[in-house]
C-alpha cells in the first residue's frame, strides 16, 4: 500500500513540475467496464472455463502532457474494480465448482493520445495506444469456499488501445467519450501452478479535460 501511495504522490507532484506547467491538461473520467478472463489449466485432471463476463468500473484523474498541438502523452491515477469468475471441473470425478474473486487496482496508464484536426465544430477524433501499470490494493473471494486461487500478484500490466470523440466546451474545457480495450499481459494468479490467469477489460470512457 505504501508503494501505491508513493506512485500516486509522485504523479501528483509531477503535474506541478515547471517544464509541464504550460502544456498539461488535467481531467477526470468514469468508465463502466466489462471484465473477462483468459485461463490456461496446467493440471491434466482439471478443466477451467470463464463462466461469465461481469460489469465493473474504473474512475479517477487523468493528465495529458502536450508533445505538439495534436499529440499528447496521457497518464493518470485511476481506481479500477475487476472480477475473476470461473468454473473448475475435475475430469476424473466430474465434480465442478464455481469461484468468484473481486480485485481492486490502482491503475497508471502510459499511453499516447493522438488527435485529428477539427472534423466539425470544435470536435476531434482521437486514438490512444499504450500500456497500463496496475497495482493490486485489495482482493477477496466472494463465495465462502473460493480457495482455488491462493493469492493474486501485486503487479499487473495490460496492452491498452482506445479511440473516441472530443468536443470542446469552452476555452480550456472539453468533453470526451470513447471505447477502450485492455488485454492483460501478466499471469495474476500467484502461488498457483495449476492455473495461468490473465484479466481483460472492455470499457466506455466518459470524461472532462480542463
Amino acid at each position: 500500500m505504501k508503494t501505491v501511495s508513493c506512485i500516486v504522490l509522485a504523479f501528483l507532484f509531477g503535474l506541478h513540475a515547471p517544464s509541464f506547467s504550460q502544456s498539461v491538461r488535467l481531467g477526470v473520467k468514469f468508465s463502466p467496464t466489462i471484465t473477462f478472463n483468459r485461463f490456461v489449466s496446467h493440471a491434466d485432471s482439471i478443466a477451467i472455463e470463464n463462466t461469465r463476463d461481469d460489469k465493473r468500473f474504473t474512475f479517477g484523474l487523468t493528465a495529458d502532457f502536450g508533445l505538439s498541438d495534436n499529440y499528447f502523452f496521457s497518464t493518470g491515477a485511476l481506481y479500477s474494480l475487476r472480477k475473476v469468475t470461473f468454473a473448475a471441473e475435475n475430469l476424473n470425478t466430474g465434480e465442478s465448482d464455481a469461484e468468484q474473486y473481486s480485485l481492486e487496482y490502482i491503475e497508471i496508464p502510459l499511453t499516447l493520445k493522438l488527435y485529428t484536426n477539427n472534423i466539425g465544430v470544435d470536435s476531434k477524433i482521437y486514438v490512444q495506444p499504450g500500456f497500463t501499470l496496475d497495482f493490486l490494493v485489495n482482493w477477496k473471494g466472494i463465495n465462502k469456499n473460493d480457495n482455488r486461487v491462493k493469492d493474486f500478484n501485486f503487479f499487473d500490466s495490460s496492452f491498452y488501445f482506445g479511440a473516441g470523440w472530443d468536443k470542446q466546451l469552452g476555452v480550456t474545457t472539453s468533453f470526451f467519450v470513447g471505447l477502450f480495450y485492455q488485454r492483460g499481459l501478466v499471469d495474476i494468479a500467484n502461488k498457483n501452478d495449476d492455473i495461468t490467469l490473465k484479466n481483460d477489460l472492455l470499457g466506455l470512457d466518459l470524461g472532462l479535460r480542463f
